[in-house]
């Protein structure tokens, strides 16, 4: 092994204190050195590790972007217009009269494609690469809370904080799109996420391609539909729209009427007082609270209904292949006429096994064994509304409404 004679400063040259004295500040610390190491070698050193910071400081640069900011004057009633091909965009509202843009991640390369502007009551921001797509650009934006907003983006996620006393309109390709609560008209669209909304004083529109839709309130007309995912609605203050092609379906009250939809999940209503149609391909349907009319199907599940009905119109619940169950108020004035249908060789052992169960009298009751049907017709008070009931191996039970 190697040994080097320790060299104080007072003993070593002037080169050697120059040594030391560098080597001490690249290393952080002060040692005795080699005396035969010349002042170029350390230098050496010292030039390779500035070089590597250097390109590691200018590495992350790149990774991160130019930011750009911009602030802007403007009164109540104004708009926000927002068209991006990529990156995510996120609005909170304040109580300033300004709107706040800042945008990060874009490359110095597309900064020209880059416009924020304002004119009259109106900020646009424009963002449209030359060479396309450019996901990792992010735009925080504030605005006061009497404004519209209008965005659009290619790709990314749309995230509406805060209160908005305007219209909001949210489109992505590619991304999920929530709001907080806007006062006024909203309509969103995305391709592939989900949608989360508060509570919407005006009339609503979502839908997505590919995702679950959680609506907290609407104050007038509701519609949204999903091609792959579940749909959570508060109250409606007016009609109804919803429909999924592969999930369930939870509604709260509809002062209105209800179009409920799924290919393949459950219904749940908690109120209506309008016309209620609801169908599903295989899941069971619950409608609680109707006054009105109601047509609900199902080709692989349970009926159940709650219904006061309103002496104009016609119900219609059916099964394939499970039970119905009507509750209905006891002072109504309907006829209502239930079948069970049970065909095939199975017939001797079914007619024992389904059956229909009332709590009010029946006007005419009858198992056909020719035909494989169990059939009861029931008039309430004198009758009125036609009320239909039918199920393919299943029990129909019809029961007073609980006050």
């Amino acid at each position: 092994m190697k040994t080097y004679k320790t060299i104080s400063l007072s003993q070593s040259s002037q080169d050697t204190k120059k040594n030391g004295l560098l080597y001490y500040w690249i290393t952080g610390k002060f040692e005795a050195i080699n005396p035969s190491i010349h002042l170029s070698s350390v230098i050496r050193v010292f030039v390779v590790q500035i070089f590597f910071a250097a390109f590691f400081i200018n590495t992350a640069l790149a990774d991160s972007g130019t930011s750009r900011s911009k602030t802007f004057t403007v009164s109540k009633g104004g708009n926000l217009e927002v068209s991006v091909s990529g990156g995510d965009i996120s609005i909170n509202t304040w109580d300033k009269n300004e709107v706040s843009v800042r945008v990060e991640g874009v490359d110095d390369d597309d900064l020209e494609d880059l416009e924020i502007s304002q004119s009259d009551n109106t900020v646009r921001v424009d963002f449209r690469p030359h060479w396309g797509f450019s996901g990792d650009a992010r735009f925080d934006i504030r605005m006061p809370q009497e404004f519209d907003a209008d965005v659009h983006t290619s790709g990314g996620n749309i995230d509406v904080r805060g209160v908005v006393k305007g219209r909001v309109k949210g489109v992505t390709s590619g991304g999920d799109v929530s709001t907080g609560d806007v006062e006024g008209m909203v309509t969103l669209r995305t391709s592939g996420g989900d949608v989360q909304v508060g509570a919407v004083s005006g009339e609503t529109e979502v839908s997505t391609s590919g995702g679950n839709i959680r609506v907290k309130k609407v104050g007038k007309s509701f519609k949204a539909s999903t091609a792959g995912g579940d749909i959570e609605l508060g109250d409606v203050g007016g009609d109804a729209t919803v429909s999924t092609a592969g999930g369930d379906i939870t509604v709260g009250k509809v002062s209105g009427n209800a179009t409920l939809r799924t290919a393949g999940g459950n219904i749940e209503l908690q109120s209506a007082s309008g016309t209620v149609s609801a169908k599903t391909s295989g899941g069971d349907l619950e409608l609680h609270n109707v006054t009105g009319s109601v047509e609900g199907k199902t080709s692989g599940g349970n009926v159940t209904a709650e219904l006061t009905p309103s002496g104009k119109g016609h119900s219609d619940l059916s099964s394939s292949g499970g039970d119905i169950s009507l509750y209905i108020d006891e002072n109504a004035h309907a006829t209502i006429e239930a079948t069970i249908r049970l065909r095939g060789s199975s017939w001797w052992h079914s007619d024992e096994k389904y059956d229909i169960h009332s709590d009010f009298k029946a006007a005419e009751y009858h198992k056909d064994k020719d035909d494989g049907d169990i059939y009861g017709k029931y008039i309430l008070n004198g009758g009125g509304e036609s009320i239909t009931l039918k199920t393919s191996a299943g029990n129909i039970e019809i029961r007073k409404l609980a006050k």
